[in-house]
């Protein structure tokens, strides 16, 4: 069989470990570090029971005679009444002159005052005299209710008149430590036998002990050790009355006990002390299962209703998309006058505005680009707030904490999420707007090819038939000189004035057809680059829908590591 020490330490590096590496949803990193420094305590503990006394608290109420007890259990009066407590919370150690007091008691924090006495027969044992339950305040009891970690056993002592007291039951049930390390003694039983005789008292007797059992045992304690004695009768007499059991009581907490019996005790109180910190795993344990289910059903539904959502996201963004906003911010990330030549570039200025490309052209762009991808942005987060919300829903209606539901909620979208769908967005608006403005030289060089052609018709058109044809004719330098002269001389005339006018208004006419060209290309340019945008952004939200769902499988399995080894620790403990 294993030894209880050696398996208490096991639990407790096993405890420190799962601290160490867990994954927790309810306790706090505060919760977690005093977790580990009370583990820590623990272990210390552990490491000091190796001291061979055993320390025996009695705990009772005011005028139960716990005083009676330690001198009957000494044999001699080593409490006396000269030992007052100068406070009602002072706790009053008795201890063999030649037994060390024990290492890890308080020396400050906790008051305490020791006497040394010469009973050898309890050499071996630190009694201590723990003030009256009944007449501590608040702020007294937790010094005691400290204290009671630093005890081996613990007596409690009770009488016919007190023992049915609800603050004892209360007190009771507050104390830490192993009940298997508990005795419980009702003291002054002679009363009952005063004026009664022998039967009566007897039967009084069994009364009070069914009592007291019934009491002990609605109160968590199952199958309580009992003694019923009169403290006074080892003092004053030579021998005991047939029903005092304070021998039995005395053999039973005062006998020789070997090293590894004293040993067993403090570790099963050690362990009792570790079976606190378990609460708290406990209730972890209740939290994870309940969150990992919810998480689980979250993942299935969200698998489920992936084609619905995706469909929700689709027809929000192609609504989106379609609106005059998108088409009119598209136009003017993708406008570029440099494809523009002659007249065309001046109704271009009209049409958008001279001021308006003047002032800060640049800053307007960039400005609208950003409200561009704001916008599609709060359509990414509009849609993951649904499943954030159905998922937070799930979970809270299985009453886990609310505080939980936050660290579930950042799976779907935290602040860093939502920043890295801006990025993305933003690349890919970039990327979009970027390759549909190309340089477009097919369409440039139209524009000059036609300014050229209507320039030198305007040219042969003042040089007159004569000269043209005399020119194709006989072409050399002669002839084209005289066929330039022709054309300067005839643009003073009227004829040549006219021809000028004809030739303005054309171009003006060219001019115009080509910035309709030009507005009509750029259209046909941003609707397929709203297309390619809506098609790369929609494949983005299927990614995004994609990692939510891998993100809850991590997070489910994660839990269910955790609750493994949470289940383990309970196993072994």
């Amino acid at each position: 069989m294993k030894d209880p020490a050696r398996k208490l330490r096991d639990n407790l590096t096993y405890i420190q470990n799962v601290l160490k590496d867990g994954v927790f949803y309810t306790l706090t990193h505060e919760q977690i570090e005093n977790l580990l420094i009370e583990s820590g305590n623990l272990v210390e503990k552990l490491d000091s029971i190796t001291q061979s006394s055993l320390v025996v608290g009695l705990l009772g109420g005011t005028g139960v005679g716990k005083s009676s007890i330690m001198n009957a259990l000494a044999g001699l009066e080593i409490a006396e009444t000269s030992h007052r407590r100068p406070h009602t919370d002072s706790i009053l150690i008795y201890r063999h002159v030649q037994t060390p007091l024990p290492a890890d008691l308080p020396m400050s924090g906790i008051p305490w005052r020791e006497y040394t006495h010469a009973a050898d027969s309890i050499q071996q044992i630190l009694l201590c005299d723990l003030p009256d339950f009944d007449s501590l305040v608040d702020e007294h009891r937790k010094n005691v209710m400290d204290f009671l970690q630093y005890l081996d056993v613990l007596v409690w002592v009770t009488s016919p008149e007190k023992y049915a007291d609800g603050r004892f039951y209360e007190f009771l049930r507050l104390v830490p430590k192993a009940h298997q390390n508990f005795y419980f003694v009702l003291n002054k039983v002679d009363i009952l036998f005063e004026g009664k005789g022998i039967d009566g008292g007897f039967e009084e007797l069994s009364k009070v002990h069914s009592s007291l059992q019934k009491y002990l045992k609605k109160n968590g304690v199952e199958n309580p050790l009992i003694y019923m004695l009169s403290a006074r009768e080892p003092l004053q007499k030579d021998s005991l009355a047939h029903w005092n059991q304070f021998s039995t009581f005395r053999y039973q907490i005062f006998q020789q006990r070997k090293f590894k019996e004293i040993k067993d005790i403090k570790t099963a109180n050690l362990d009792q002390e570790m079976m606190q910190l378990l609460v708290s795993f406990e209730r972890e344990l209740i939290n994870l299962e309940v969150i990992q289910k919810s998480v689980e059903h979250s993942c299935a539904e969200l698998k489920t209703d992936s084609g619905e959502l995706n469909q929700a996201f689709h027809t929000s963004m192609a609504l989106w998309m379609e609106t005059d906003q998108i088409k009119s911010e598209m136009i003017v990330r993708m406008n570029n006058l440099s494809l523009l030549v002659g007249p065309a570039i001046g109704f271009a200025f009209l049409h958008d505005g001279l001021k308006g490309l003047i002032k800060s052209r640049e800053d307007r762009d960039t400005a609208n680009l950003a409200t561009l991808i704001e916008e599609i942005s709060t359509v990414f987060q509009r849609q993951l707030n649904r499943i954030k919300n159905r998922l937070s829903i799930h979970i809270l209606r299985r009453g886990v904490p609310s505080s939980v539901t936050g660290k579930i909620e950042n799976m779907v979208g935290s602040a860093d999420k939502a920043e890295d769908i801006h990025k993305k967005v933003n690349n890919i608006i970039s990327t979009r707007t970027a390759s549909h403005k190309n340089p477009a030289v097919v369409f440039k060089a139209l524009q000059y090819g036609a300014y050229l052609f209507l320039f030198l018709l305007l040219v042969f058109a003042m040089a007159g038939e004569e000269v043209w044809r005399k020119f194709f004719a006989q072409p050399g330098l002669t002839t084209l000189i005289n066929f330039l002269l022709a054309s300067l001389y005839t643009l003073f005339t009227p004829r040549g004035l006219a021809a000028v006018a004809s030739y303005a208004l054309i171009n003006i006419f060219f001019g115009y057809r080509f910035y309709v060209h030009y507005r009509k290309m750029l259209e046909k340019r941003a609707e397929k680059a709203i297309a390619s945008l809506q098609t790369e952004l929609n494949v983005l939200w299927e990614e995004e829908l994609d990692r939510v769902h891998d993100e809850l499988i991590r997070t489910s399995n994660e839990l269910k590591d955790t609750i493994k080894t949470l289940k383990t620790l309970k196993s072994r403990s």
